[in-house]
């Protein structure tokens, strides 16, 4: 395995920003699974367009 090159100490920090401990607020979780599906229906419909569905 190697290391990577790249100093991740910029991405750490992006995400230690936008990282949260309400993770028992059903506000948060939902909104997590919706932008799951959300993300999952936008890959679905790129990939019906490259095989020329719609």
């Amino acid at each position: 395995m190697e290391r990577s090159p790249i100093n991740d100490l910029e991405i750490r920090t992006l995400l230690k920003e936008s990282l949260t401990d309400k993770i028992d607020k059903r506000e948060i979780f939902t909104k997590g699974i919706k932008q799951s599906y959300y993300y999952e229906e936008d890959e679905n419909h790129k990939e019906n367009i490259v095989k020329g569905q719609q």
